[in-house]
């Protein structure tokens, strides 16, 4: 009997952890989805009570500008607002002045719109995060305003001042609502992000450093770090509207940001390092660099495992200052076992490593401590003595015209429909046409995400014909009416929590909102609503094709184009007058892919080839501006003669990839690296100096001897015939 009952006791505590694990499981997964809906909902709902009770004409603007801002997080809301309430008002006022200037002449004033759509789309490619949606908003709200205005100008002002009335109240209730109703703060969401992202650099920096370092390959981790990296600067800038530990900490983030960017190019370079050692047979080498690399693996594990949190982070911190501290010993020991029968070249390859895993160790421990004085509070919190660089705006000026162009070729041809045809829903297709045409010219690939939109705008207009003609047909009373409406609310809300669907949701909310069938008043004509639905799948199709016919994004051309930008950053480095410092070259080179978006297709093929592009040029211009720091030291020409031919040479090999032009860089290098070591004495060159010279010359030489480079004559022909 007691076995029994032991047995039954067992079980319920069995059941009881289950449904406690099911819980928890539910509250972090699907509860947040959950009021993620309500909070759309009840937001819709009452911005449309609130346009009702002012008699305002168009209830549908403000509950479409509520299902455009609403995101998850409370900070992101806040900012999506702010830029949707300057890129609206600015919007607003050239409506104004061209109806001014051109109310009587049609053609006129479309010209003028067309140019101001370019202009406001290039704007959107140059600008990051929600400043580029800012000025998709100029752009398109001089259709909703502009364009009714030219049928009649005389109401220009009002129709203006109601729809800026009708946004105001729909960034208001959706704001009140995610800020006051389960509210979900930045800080959460950052602080998740920055202790994934250190847990999972741990992880690979352990698993590189106790395995062969030819079974492994971190370039797709890497890459999603690259994405994290940009991921965590848009969370940055929502972070600012919230009054919380997220604003308090946005600076000390930023530097944190930087300083992953210079860590993970260090680790890079040494494990590229590795594994050159590992392919040209250089045991003792590489086996006394894993040696000391597996300490430093040691060293960021908290009992065996990695940091979980920030409290854990100040362990690792003291770990690596210890190991830091022991560095130079165990490399002593290291370069004593090393035999006297091994050549200077596997030497320097040696000596190469150290300096690589030095120059690791001291970015990790300052990452490291970084990310554990997250964990300092507030008023004990030291304010910081640096500041992180910004990162910088990095684009393809050709891909940012062509998008002008894009948007403005949309424009004309709906323009020119409205105008031969005396459509009378060309208005309505000309609106939603130049939203297309320019809200997704930034996503990294813009024919897919409008094929979704497509996919969302079939939806949207099946629901909002089966709300017009079966519901609201129905309804008496604001509440009947809420529930009319209710269902295509929920639905699209449901899409856009998927990441997957997300661009669907956007397609579903934003047509069925538009052809809901009232405004102040019931009025839904069944024709009508056939025509303005035709003009919306139309205006979406011609985005589509535009998009399809000028689309950079994954175009061959385009990929050489971005390949061209990566090596003209190292050109740069070593030409220009002011050395170009490593976060410029970080920034330029990470954002020239992200914007490409060549990170987001890693597994493509033809992507491939540029990913090893931007691995190529952070890997060489690090060193080379390593190098011009070193050559500041130097005083005799004929030192700066020769690291300067070396130079030119690395730049003239990045400006022309060839074979050619890749053996006369090596022979440059080899004969720099020669006369310094035989001749730095007389040269007035102290001892440091030379050998900080010569490790570097030393890695580039073995980086473009690597034969899995892509500076290989066979990956540049592949390159130009993709």
């Amino acid at each position: 009997m007691k076995f029994l009952a032991n047995l039954i006791t067992n079980r319920k505590e069995r059941d009881l952890v289950v449904v406690q694990a099911a819980w928890r499981e539910w509250l972090s997964e699907d509860a947040p989805i959950i009021a993620y809906i309500f909070k759309v909902l009840l937001a819709c709902l009452l911005a449309m009570w609130l346009s009702l009770r002012f008699e305002l004409d168009q209830p549908r603007t403000a509950m479409m500008t509520v299902a455009i801002v609403m995101q998850f997080r409370s900070g992101m809301v806040f900012a999506k607002s702010y830029y949707r309430f300057l890129g609206t008002s600015v919007g607003i006022l050239v409506s104004f002045l061209l109806v001014a200037l051109f109310a009587q002449e049609r053609v006129l004033f479309l010209v003028c719109m067309g140019v101001w759509i370019g202009l406001c789309t290039a704007g959107s490619m140059i600008f990051r995060n929600y400043q580029s949606y800012a000025f998709v908003l100029a752009g398109y709200t001089l259709c909703i305003v502009g364009l009714p205005s030219t049928i009649t100008p005389e109401l220009t002002f009002n129709i203006g001042v109601t729809r800026i009335s009708e946004i105001l109240i729909g960034l208001i209730c959706a704001t009140l609502v995610s800020d006051l109703i389960f509210p979900q703060r930045m800080w959460n969401v950052m602080l998740a992000a920055v202790r994934r992202r250190f847990k999972d650099f741990s992880d690979l920096l352990q698993s590189t450093a106790v395995q062969p370092v030819a079974s492994t390959t971190s370039t797709p981790t890497l890459l999603r770090f690259l994405g994290d990296i940009f991921s965590l600067e848009t969370f940055q800038a929502s972070a600012g509207m919230e009054n919380d530990k997220s604003r308090l900490h946005r600076q000390k983030l930023s530097r944190m940001n930087h300083e992953f960017m210079e860590v993970s190019t260090s680790f890079h370079a040494f494990e590229q390092l590795l594994r050159r050692q590992h392919n040209i047979a250089q045991p003792q080498v590489s086996v006394a660099l894993q040696r000391v690399y597996q300490s430093l693996g040691a060293a960021i594990m908290v009992e065996g495992r990695s940091a979980q949190t920030e409290q854990e982070a100040k362990v690792v911190s003291r770990q690596l200052s210890v190991f830091r501290n022991q560095f130079s010993a165990n490399i002593h020991a290291e370069r004593a076992q090393l035999t006297h029968d091994i050549g200077t070249s596997e030497r320097l390859d040696f000596e190469t490593g150290c300096e690589l895993l030095q120059r690791l160790t001291d970015e990790l421990y300052v990452y490291t401590s970084t990310y554990a004085s997250l964990a300092v509070a507030q008023s004990s919190e030291v304010a910081p003595t640096e500041t992180a660089p910004k990162l910088e705006m990095h684009f393809d000026p050709l891909a940012v015209t062509l998008a002008g162009i894009r948007g403005t070729l949309s424009l004309a041809i709906l323009s020119a429909l409205w105008i031969l045809t005396d459509w009378r829903s060309g208005v309505e297709a000309i609106t939603l046409g130049v939203i297309s045409s320019t809200l997704f010219a930034t996503t990294p690939s813009p024919t897919r995400t409008i094929k979704n939109f497509m996919i969302g705008a079939i939806i949207g207009t099946l629901l909002a014909y089966f709300c017009n003609f079966h519901l609201l047909t129905q309804a008496h009373g604001f509440w009947m009416l809420a529930v009319a409406v209710a269902p295509g609310i929920i639905i699209a809300a449901w899409f856009t929590t998927r990441p997957a669907t997300a661009i669907v949701g956007a397609g579903v909310f934003m047509v069925y909102l538009m052809h809901i069938g009232f405004n102040s008043a019931y009025n839904s004509n069944p024709v009508t609503f056939i025509n303005d639905a035709i003009a919306d799948l139309l205006a979406v199709l011609i985005s589509g094709i535009m998009y399809g016919l000028i689309d950079l994004s994954g175009s061959r051309w385009s990929r050489q184009r971005i390949a061209k930008s990566l090596r003209n950053l190292v050109v740069v480095a070593c030409r220009d007058t002011v050395s170009l410092r490593r976060g410029r070259l970080e920034t330029g080179a990470r954002e020239l892919v992200q914007r490409a978006g060549s990170a987001q297709r890693v597994g493509d093929k033809e992507d491939r080839v540029v990913i090893e592009w931007l691995l190529s040029t952070l890997e060489i211009g690090h060193a080379v501006i390593a190098l011009r720091e070193y050559m500041q030291v130097v005083e005799h020409p004929y030192i700066s003669n020769l690291l300067s031919m070396s130079l030119e040479s690395v730049a003239q090999l990045y400006d022309a990839p060839s074979e050619a032009n890749r053996l006369q860089a090596v022979n440059t290098i080899n004969h720099a690296i020669a006369e310094i070591s035989l001749a730095y004495i007389d040269l007035g060159l102290s001892q440091s100096s030379q050998h900080q010279i010569t490790v570097m010359l030393h890695f580039i030489r073995s980086a473009l001897l690597d034969e899995e480079s892509v500076l290989v004559s066979g990956t540049q022909t592949t390159l130009e015939k993709y």
